[in-house]
């Protein structure tokens, strides 16, 4: 099966995919992430150190529609390090993605990036699933936009994000791993390296509320 035809079999299964849990007006996102941070020292006789290091990342964050919240980003033993803090209106991205059908998709998706490209797809697809809770209509939707892409592949071997299996769709470097069974974005890899797994989401009433166990 190719990497399209894939997407829209994921697609289909969206339909079993479980409603976000809890109400209220805050986005709620929980992920893990290991990034590479590349340090440049410039020494009084002018000779230049380039230091390299990869730091793991858990970040949750309480996004409202107009772009207020909290952000709460840990590195190692619980220490808070930025963006880290509670944010007024209009600070946060609210660039939330409301479509609900995959003209308007398009659209809305154009805020995010003016490339067409598989690559900036691919990360317009998960910047919609940083930012916000996606619903299984929405996120219907997204797959079958992804599945336009011409040039995706299926890697041959599934692989572990937060404890669970997913399947692979891959492009020059990056790739998106997704749930068999609903359809759920679970993780991501990209070049650096760089990767981030999806815990769990949902809507709050306040910024002081959690999620604590997966919807």
């Amino acid at each position: 099966m190719g990497a399209n035809e894939l997407l829209r079999v994921l697609a289909r299964k969206t339909a079993h995919a479980p409603e976000p849990s809890g109400t209220g007006r805050y986005h709620y996102v929980h992920t893990v992430g290991a990034y590479r941070r590349t340090n440049r020292f410039l020494s009084r006789t002018g000779e230049s150190t380039v230091t390299s290091v990869v730091e793991h990342l858990e970040r949750k964050q309480w996004i409202a529609p107009d772009g207020s919240g909290r952000l709460l980003v840990t590195q190692g033993e619980e220490v808070m390090v930025p963006p880290s803090g509670d944010y007024a209106a209009g600070q946060l991205s609210d660039l939330f993605i409301t479509a609900t059908d995959e003209a308007s998709l398009a659209v809305q998706l154009g805020r995010l990036t003016s490339k067409t490209t598989t690559a900036a797809v691919m990360k317009a697809f998960r910047q919609v699933w940083h930012l916000q809770v996606v619903t299984p209509p929405l996120q219907r939707l997204l797959l079958l936009h992804l599945a336009k892409c011409v040039d995706l592949t299926v890697e041959d071997e599934s692989r572990e994000f937060a404890g669970r299996s997913g399947v692979v769709v891959s492009h020059a470097g990056h790739l998106l791993a997704f749930s068999p069974d609903t359809g759920e974005l679970i993780g991501a890899e990209g070049s650096g390296p760089s990767r981030t797994e999806w815990l769990r989401s949902g809507y709050r009433e306040t910024t002081a509320e959690e999620l604590r166990s997966t919807p």
